[in-house]
């Protein structure tokens, strides 16, 4: 509901702004008229383009309004303090002023053809009528430039609301000096430098906007060499800084306060798996190009690892020590691999440029870890993700608490963009159509879904009630048992379903017809009934309360909050759809400094029109409240947290993982191009960079 009220807004102001123009410029020409049938003819004109234009006005403002109380003055604070009152100011005043001067004008009487004395000439010409019209097209043209392309922000409040009264001042100077020059003005001037100011826009205007949109490209273009290391000024979150922390705004080489070491704490390549005792379990993962075969017969040109998408499913014991040796068989921009969800040492994080160089081709890695969280999880390349995962390179990794019991099935979910698959193609692993798994009736079964698209994805299973037994990897405290709930997951995030299989057939399937189905039934065959969904499930209410490491009188040593928009403007010097955060894009976010043992709270804030799974690195996050209201069911953490427009969640963690850790959308194609930032602990730095003229591009 909020994207489209946004979206509604926005081609509603649109729609405005040419109506309100027209006005305006009919509103000025009322001076002009040299008899009363002319003075008549073009106040009603203008009056009836004003009334139109105040249509689309109005209703943006009603619909602000809804949105505010609908939403609150979190997520509206953008539009509450600039935009709305600015709309509002400018319908009072042509409401007050310049509809009812314009009536009064398109009302005089007299013959059509008898002559405006001065006197009416001057009232039509009168700053009170005329202004407020125009003030409108101002207020209009600013309000578009709000909607597409740069959001408000609390620190441009002052700019902004200058801009008008500057705006309105000029305004009323000129049309007094025009009211007053009404005696004097000849009547070659009143045709000539209209003329004259008329071409001169028509040159300034272009060069002004062509001017502007080179200067924007140019400084929008990625450095050519980045170090994570406090990027942009830090973000201390209201809590104490750090001496000796490097602070300000800087690109290029790193050196002791912004690159290689600092003598104050390790680098990211100290910070590995300490205890290397006990069973280890190995594995290598060959990057390579390959053509896959889909269930349906079709092919796709894909980055595998083995020679398959997605990967081969890692399947370790909790406490086993994991190594991984990743090699480079042709991806020629480098790979590395990352665990989603793992909560790794921070050398073994796999993103490129923070933890790592990329591994190039002919070149090989190897990570070490140990499995000390059972649960559903999955790893990808963090070199160019965007590109790499849609492109295939992605597994599940399945950490087990004990041996198996019944079946356990891993179902990941992927959606293949339409340059890999003609006409596109939604699979869970490598099925497009119906995939069949024989189970005998009374088996526990436990289905772990991976979302590994970008988008949210509603998925569906029919035929037996079922228990979310964990999110993300996190078992859920007292799971109650439901049935004919659509299961909404976010980009990157993990549900666990349990269920004892019955004699029938049970199904899975995505909440929109034509993707892949997935069956599992005593004998192969059949499929089962159709179910309609009675309701969405909901994390926020489900399960049963329990302790937690974090309630209402927990002490917070910081507390950062990101505020999530979209404009339209220029990165790396091409024009974009940005998605920012508290105003930028990276590489222009600043670190959120953290200190090892503080607890960490956060606030996200989705203002844009879009969704935004955030997902950090290295940690999970305990979710608080949503909308402003606690959760009530069973503690809820994640990694992949779906923040959708208009809404707004608190959450907290304990900083217990030193590192610089990415934190970024997991829409990938939004982290590319722009939302993206780091968590930094005191003292840790990188040797590593990203940029334009490295190896390293992690989105």
């Amino acid at each position: 509901m909020f994207a489209a009220l946004y979206w509604i807004s926005a081609v509603l102001t649109a729609a405005a702004l040419p109506l309100w123009l027209l006005a305006g410029q009919l509103t000025g020409r009322l001076r002009k008229a040299r008899t009363l049938g002319r003075l008549r003819r073009t106040s009603w004109a203008a009056l009836t383009v004003t009334l139109l234009a105040v249509v689309p006005t109005a209703a943006t403002a009603a619909l602000i309004a809804g949105a505010l109380g609908s939403y609150g003055t979190v997520v509206m604070a953008d539009r509450l303090y600039v935009q709305f009152p600015m709309i509002l100011a400018a319908l009072a005043a042509v409401v007050v002023k310049g509809l009812p001067g314009l009536w009064r004008t398109a009302r005089v009487g007299g013959d059509p053809a008898e002559p405006v004395t001065m006197e009416r000439g001057r009232a039509a010409a009168d700053p009170g009528l005329v202004v407020p019209v125009q003030i409108n097209a101002v207020t209009t043209a600013v309000s578009l430039y709000l909607w597409w392309i740069a959001p408000p922000l609390a620190r441009t409040m002052v700019v902004w609301w200058a801009v008008l009264i500057v705006a309105m001042v000029a305004l009323i100077v000129r049309q007094r000096r025009r009211r007053d020059a009404l005696a004097t003005e000849p009547q070659a001037g009143r045709r000539v430098m209209p003329a004259l100011r008329a071409a001169a826009a028509l040159i300034a205007v272009p060069v002004a906007i062509a001017g502007c949109s080179v200067w924007s490209a140019d400084s929008s273009k990625l450095p050519a060499h980045h170090s994570a290391n406090g990027h942009g000024d830090y973000d201390l979150g209201g809590g104490p800084g750090v001496p000796g922390m490097a602070t300000g705004h800087r690109h290029g080489a790193p050196s002791a306060a912004s690159g290689s070491r600092a003598a104050s704490g390790p680098s990211v390549d100290d910070l590995t798996e300490k205890d290397l005792s006990g069973p280890v379990r190995r594995f290598t993962l060959t990057a390579r190009t390959a053509r896959i075969r889909l269930d349906s017969g079709r092919t796709i040109d894909a980055w595998t690892f083995n020679g398959t998408s997605p990967g081969p499913e890692l399947r370790v014991r909790q406490n086993e020590l994991v190594e991984v040796t990743l090699v480079n068989s042709d991806i020629k921009a480098g790979v590395t691999l990352h665990w989603h969800g793992y909560d790794v040492p921070n050398a073994a994080d796999g993103a490129a440029g923070v933890t790592q160089n990329a591994v190039a081709p002919g070149q090989r890695m190897t990570y070490r870890f140990r499995a000390e969280d059972a649960g559903t999880y999955w790893y990808h390349s963090h070199q160019q993700s965007a590109e790499q995962v849609q492109r295939g390179l992605y597994g599940a990794l399945i950490v087990e608490p004990a041996p198996v019991k019944g079946a356990d099935i891993a179902v990941l979910y992927r959606e293949w963009a339409t340059e890999a698959a003609t006409g596109g193609a939604r699979v869970f692993g490598v099925s497009d159509g119906v995939r069949r798994h024989r189970i005998a009736p009374g088996t526990p079964v436990r289905l772990r879904l991976v979302n590994t698209a970008n988008d949210p994805v509603d998925l569906t299973p029919a035929g037996s009630p079922f228990r979310v037994a964990a999110i993300d990897g996190g078992e859920l405290n007292g799971p109650g048992e439901i049935r004919g709930k659509t299961l909404p997951m976010a980009g990157g995030g993990r549900y666990d379903l349990t269920f004892t299989m019955p004699a029938h057939p049970v199904e899975l399937r995505p909440a929109i017809p034509g993707g892949p189905v997935l069956v599992l039934s005593p004998d192969g065959q059949g499929r089962a009934p159709a179910e309609t969904a009675t309701g969405v499930f909901d994390p926020a209410s489900y399960g049963t309360p329990t302790a937690t490491p974090f309630g209402p009188q927990t002490r917070y040593d910081r507390h950062f909050t990101l505020n999530m928009d979209s404009s339209f403007g220029f990165f790396d010097g091409r024009p974009a759809m940005r998605y920012r955060v508290n105003g930028r894009v990276f590489p222009h976010i600043p670190n959120m400094l953290v200190r090892e043992g503080e607890n960490i709270k956060m606030t996200f804030v989705n203002r844009s029109y879009d969704h935004h799974p955030m997902h950090l690195h290295g940690h999970h996050i305990q979710v608080l409240t949503r909308n402003g209201q606690p959760i009530t069911g069973s503690p809820w953490r994640a990694d992949s947290l779906n923040v959708a427009p208009g809404e707004t969640y608190e959450v907290a963690f304990k900083a217990d993982n030193p590192g610089l850790w990415m934190d970024h959308c997991h829409n990938l194609f939004h982290a590319k191009v722009g939302m993206m930032l780091h968590l930094a602990y005191a003292g840790v730095t990188t040797p590593y960079e990203s940029g334009t003229a490295t190896p390293n591009q992690p989105e």
